[in-house]
């Protein structure tokens, strides 16, 4: 009955709630105050708890009517302190001032970098610029490869659809796939089709699996690890080293000092290569997947783009050998640029104030300590930063890269903070499209369902059932 109780995603989420707010609320209440001119304060009914249950469970509609009543800037009180939302009027000011705030001191940074992957917490720049190094160098080289890997996927865990096979939910149809590329491009094609590596892969999002996490992934990496310092040692200067992830941090001699296996800093690896799996197990996942769906929804717009699919197959000889490759498959970058913006978090660019206090062009100010999120929900829906109709898809609405940085496009970050894999995630997504639509024809189970789904301010998977969708093999 207890694993029972554990396992559930709803006893979790609660114990984690109700200890976050005890925690905050006794930061809260023991805080200096000083006097400021304060952004307004949302009205809440029920004290301590604040508006953090409507943030769960109604998030956008409690950020639309507290915009329509408060404005541009006010603040929300969640999980025992306040946060401030500013709008799309106020952004400049965040990127004027950048100095003003930290991103890795937020709180719910720590909670998940400090207490979950402990040792990439304790140099955070450092653990980025691998991510950052790894995608800057590689990627151009490892295109062939994460190509390969997503035809197996799909082959695999999708299949030839000779008879219609319907997926529950686009998400469903993508995980097994993305969790497939990982493991081989993160831990390296030694681990095949290990289950172990694989299931915790695909699952590390949950509560059960990332509390074990660096065992499991240390267990498999060591053997790894002796196996090629063995061939490195034997081979010499003929030895070809891997283009995996795991290969980059062993390269690096703070990592890896010598080629004795037990002087490799393996607990620093598996964290961030963690880190690396949850970004492309999450959000990554959770973006193609509505991406898929849209493909399925949209018959006015399939035609266009699998003839591209088409022209590109033919001009590359069916396998893309680098970027170039897939710069060329504008339309499909174009749709998933759209499907990124009608399906993001509805809030974006949390940071924590770490001046005395910073004060906005309106006069509103904060003080220390006072995390900050940017109202993207307002950015994304509004005419004058994103043309005609906002609120309506529309496949052709881009004409920049969904990797490009825009002000009108928040998605990956902005200035310093700029997410290290979006080149990755995007490459993923059209890579896997790509080959989607060569092989299968696709449509929706339910028609004019709206399967977009979020928990908090956090973009999820698609609604299970509303996004259906139903394969089968294209002749």
């Amino acid at each position: 009955m207890i694993s029972i109780l554990i396992e559930s995603t709803y006893i979790q989420l609660l114990i984690v709630l109700v200890g976050l707010i005890a925690v905050l609320n006794y930061f809260h209440l023991t805080r200096k105050r000083v006097k400021l001119n304060e952004p307004p304060i949302v009205d809440y009914r029920i004290p301590m708890i604040g508006h953090t249950l409507r943030f769960i469970n109604d998030c956008e509609k409690l950020i639309v009517e507290s915009r329509e009543k408060y404005g541009e800037i006010y603040s929300l009180y969640i999980f025992g302190e306040l946060i401030t939302v500013v709008g799309k009027d106020s952004i400049g000011d965040l990127y004027r001032r950048e100095n003003d705030f930290d991103f890795y001191s937020g709180t719910d940074v720590k909670l998940v970098v400090k207490c979950i992957f402990d040792d990439a917490f304790k140099n955070v720049n450092k653990s980025l610029k691998f991510m950052k190094d790894y995608f800057k160098v590689n990627l151009n080289n490892i295109i062939d490869r994460i190509e390969q890997n997503v035809i197996k996927g799909i082959d695999i865990y999708i299949g030839e659809c000779n008879e219609p096979k319907v997926f529950n939910d686009s998400h469903e149809a993508l995980k097994n796939v993305f969790a497939f590329v990982a493991m081989n491009l993160f831990l390296g094609e030694e681990c095949g089709h290990n289950e172990e590596i694989f299931e915790l892969i695909k699952n590390l999002i949950s509560l059960r699996y990332i509390s074990k996490y660096k065992q499991v992934i240390i267990k498999h990496i060591k053997l790894i690890i002796r196996k090629r310092f063995h061939e490195k040692k034997k081979l010499g200067d003929a030895w070809i080293p891997p283009t995996d992830v795991l290969q980059f941090f062993l390269n690096d001699p703070e990592i890896a000092p010598d080629l004795d296996p037990n002087n490799v800093n393996c607990n620093l690896i598996a964290d961030i290569i963690s880190i690396f799996i949850l970004a492309a197990m999450s959000s990554t996942s959770y973006r193609a997947s509505y991406a898929l769906y849209e493909l399925a929804k949209r018959k006015e717009d399939w035609l266009e783009l699998y003839q591209e699919a088409q022209q590109i197959n033919e001009q590359c000889n069916g396998n893309f050998k680098t970027c170039d490759d897939l710069d060329k498959m504008v339309k499909l970058d174009r749709f998933i640029k759209e499907t990124f913006r009608l399906n993001a978090d509805l809030l974006g660019l949390p940071r924590q104030c770490i001046t005395d206090t910073h004060t906005f062009s309106n006069g509103y100010q904060i003080p220390s300590g006072r995390m900050v999120s940017v109202d993207v929900l307002e950015l994304y829906r509004n005419e004058n930063f994103q043309g005609p109709n906002p609120n309506e898809f529309n496949a052709s609405r881009h004409n920049s890269p969904a990797t490009k940085l825009d002000r009108n496009f928040l998605l990956f970050g902005h200035g310093k903070h700029i997410c290290p894999g979006r080149n990755y995630a995007v490459t993923l997504t059209k890579i896997t499209l790509h080959h989607i639509m060569l092989k299968y024809n696709l449509r929706t189970k339910f028609e004019n369902r709206v399967p977009r789904n979020h928990i908090g301010f956090f973009i999820a998977p698609a609604r299970p059932g509303d996004s259906s969708i139903v394969f089968e093999k294209n002749n």
